[in-house]
């Protein structure tokens, strides 16, 4: 299952890049999906130049989203896009003279720290690109076919402590390869299909998109960005104290969830981003009630609330399946008393599976600090209605033989 949670090159800033854009519609169309062959591909010169600490990426075709058992819902189905050559930071942005990646920063202080260098965030597609490489790496460069699916940056191995930094699951629980984000030149042998370093692992990354769980679909337009407005944006990557399932070049992850270490890097060039029109998602409130199973009070640093997709609950476990993002999250910090209500909004007319995670601060080895105050699963789905009765939830300790969370 999933579980969460869990400026750049180094050095003086880059000189001024092309001015940022700003996503407008345009009518141009990626290539369409079939069965054995995902479409055509026409390979695009790379940039002529890129400003320092940038690496160029080819324009061109690329397969975006993904179809195995790993991927989320919201990775399908598995289409063809087309980007406009453009310059991407190497690593991920650090503050000037520093190392280690910029985190904490608003999506707006990202999107402005990039402005300011004269480039902005890269779209979702631009982003998986990067990452995942073009139609032109594998097999015949004229086509899109399933051998251009790279599941990771460094092609399909499985990921190691060399390859990124994050939380390698194991028998005894999750173990992390460091306690803490790293250098953003680390991990080299992970490096992508054009050089950057830290696609995934290590920190998310801010793209430009708003998050739309449906967007994918076949005859998008060409340098797509997404839906004009939503609740929340899209974050790529995973990070230090994610698993390997949020590391895949595909997956799709939000910055809706409190306590995820997100950074950022930027792009310069490229085409304007395109504005797709998408079905806005309804959002209605819905009031959660959390106690403890001891009766105690409900103490702690921060008390989140999570809801999954029922479709991609497994059955067997009454757990997320690998790869599944949650839906809606939202947290506070417990008051102290024996009831804890929490209003969360989340997709209405939806069957939600809900899950509550206290971080009373205190986590033994091998178990997520998310969950160390205890953790509480609903038994069955639940659709949201405005002013309906509230769901309760009880808080028990995590066994260490199910080491699953809902955050790290």
């Amino acid at each position: 299952m999933i579980v969460l949670l869990w400026l750049s090159c180094a050095g003086e800033p880059p000189p001024v890049a092309p001015p940022p854009s700003t996503p407008n519609e345009q009518t141009s169309r990626s290539g369409t999906d079939s069965v054995s062959v995902l479409g055509q591909t026409d390979l695009a010169e790379s940039p002529d130049s890129c400003p320092d600490g940038m690496l160029p990426v080819p324009g061109g075709r690329f397969v975006m989203g993904d179809d195995g058992p790993e991927a989320g819902r919201d990775e399908s189905p598995v289409h063809v896009v087309r980007v406009d050559p453009f310059c991407m930071d190497r690593t991920e942005a650090t503050r000037p003279g520093e190392a280690q990646p910029w985190v904490g920063m608003t999506f707006e202080a990202a999107q402005a720290a990039c402005a300011s260098r004269g480039g902005r965030l890269p779209t979702e597609a631009e982003w998986e690109k990067a990452a995942r490489g073009g139609c032109e790496l594998a097999g015949d460069p004229l086509v899109c076919t399933g051998e251009d699916q790279r599941q990771y940056p460094w092609g399909d191995d499985s990921p190691t402590c060399t390859l990124a930094n994050h939380s390698v699951v194991g028998a005894g629980g999750p173990k992390r390869c460091m306690s803490g984000p790293g250098r953003v030149d680390g991990t080299p042998s992970g490096a992508g299909p054009y050089g950057h370093l830290n696609l995934a692992g290590n920190v998310w990354e801010y793209v430009i998109d708003f998050y739309h769980p449906s967007v994918y679909r076949t005859g998008r337009p060409d340098n797509p960005s997404g839906p004009p407005s939503g609740p929340s944006r899209v974050l790529r990557g995973g990070a230090w104290d994610t698993f390997s399932t949020n590391m895949r070049a595909s997956n799709r992850f939000t910055d809706s969830l409190k306590g995820s270490t997100v950074g950022f890097r930027c792009v310069a060039g490229g085409a304007t981003p395109v504005v797709e029109s998408v079905e806005p998602i309804q959002l209605v409130e819905m009031s959660v009630v959390v106690r403890m199973a001891n009766g105690a009070p409900v103490q702690g640093r921060w008390l989140a609330i999570t809801a999954f997709d029922a479709a991609d609950i497994d059955p067997r476990s009454g757990l997320p399946a690998p790869g599944r993002s949650p839906v809606a999250e939202f947290g506070v910090q417990p008051s102290g008393g024996t009831d804890q209500r929490v209003t969360i909004r989340v997709p209405g007319a939806v069957p939600l599976r809900f899950s509550a995670a206290l971080d009373n601060g205190s986590a033994p080895p091998g178990m997520p600090s998310a969950a160390s105050g205890g953790i509480a699963w609903a038994p069955t789905d639940r659709i949201a209605s405005s002013g309906g009765d509230a769901l309760s939830l009880e808080l028990a300790p995590m066994q260490m033989g199910r080491p699953h969370s809902p955050r790290p």
